[in-house]
C-alpha cells in the first residue's frame, strides 16, 4: 500500500512541475478590476513588444511599397531624352518631306508652262467695232524684210501670250505689227508690261496707240 501511495505522490508532483513549467513559458495575462466594476485584461510586456515589433515591420513594409511606387512613377531622364530625340527625328523627317514636295511642285511649275487666263478661238466672232487701244510692237519700211520680221515677231509673242491677237498691216511705205484689242488704256499698259518683261529687246519699239479695235464674242 505504501509503495502505491508513494508512486502516486511522485507522479502528481511530476505533473505539477510540468504544469508550472508550461505556465511559466506562456505569457500571462492579468486581470484588473476598475472602479466602475469592469474587468480589464493586461497583456504581458513580451506580447506588447512583439505586437509593436510586428506593427513596425508592417509600417516599414508599407513605406517601402510607397517608395517603390513613387520610384516607378518617376520617369527615367534617359528615357525622356530618348523620347525627345525620337520626336525631333520625326519632326526633321516631316520637314524634309515638305521640302521635297515643295521642290517637286516648283520643278513641275517650271517644266509646265502656265496656261493663259483667256485665249481666243476660231469660234469667236466679231460682234462690234469701236475705239480702243493696241500695242504697236513693230514697224519698218524695208520692203524686203519688214513683212517677214513682223510675222516672226507676231509668232514669238503669240507663243507666250496667246490671249492677245496680233494684227499685221501695211500702210505705205511701212509694215507694222499691233497687238490686242484693249478697251481701256489701263488694260493696254498691263499687257505692255507683261510683254516687255518677257521680251526686253522689244521694249524700245513697243508703244501704246489709239486705234479701232474689234469687240469679240465672249470677251
Amino acid at each position: 500500500m505504501f509503495k502505491v501511495l508513494h508512486i502516486r505522490i511522485v507522479s502528481l508532483c511530476l505533473m505539477l512541475v510540468i504544469a508550472l513549467a508550461a505556465s511559466a513559458q506562456k505569457p500571462q495575462i492579468t486581470d484588473r478590476l476598475n472602479r466602475s466594476g469592469q474587468v480589464t485584461v493586461d497583456a504581458p510586456k513580451e506580447l506588447v513588444k512583439r505586437n509593436n515589433a510586428d506593427l513596425g515591420k508592417q509600417q516599414t513594409s508599407s513605406k517601402d511599397k510607397k517608395v517603390k511606387e513613387k520610384d516607378k512613377k518617376k520617369v527615367d531622364p534617359k528615357a525622356d531624352e530618348e523620347k525627345l530625340n525620337e520626336l525631333d527625328e520625326d519632326d526633321n523627317k516631316k520637314d524634309e518631306d515638305k521640302k521635297k514636295e515643295e521642290e517637286k511642285k516648283k520643278k513641275e511649275e517650271i517644266s509646265t508652262p502656265k496656261k493663259p487666263k483667256r485665249t481666243h478661238t476660231s469660234q469667236q466672232t466679231i460682234e462690234n467695232r469701236g475705239v480702243g487701244f493696241r500695242i504697236q510692237a513693230y514697224t519698218d519700211n524695208n520692203a524686203k524684210t519688214a513683212k517677214a520680221a513682223a510675222q516672226k515677231r507676231a509668232r514669238d509673242i503669240a507663243m507666250k501670250f496667246p490671249q492677245y491677237r496680233s494684227y499685221i498691216t501695211y500702210k505705205a511705205p511701212s509694215w507694222r505689227l499691233r497687238i490686242g484689242d484693249f478697251k481701256t488704256q489701263q488694260e493696254a499698259k498691263a499687257a505692255l508690261n507683261r510683254i516687255k518683261s518677257v521680251y526686253p529687246n522689244f521694249a524700245r519699239e513697243m508703244v501704246i496707240v489709239r486705234d479701232r479695235i474689234n469687240i469679240w464674242s465672249n470677251d
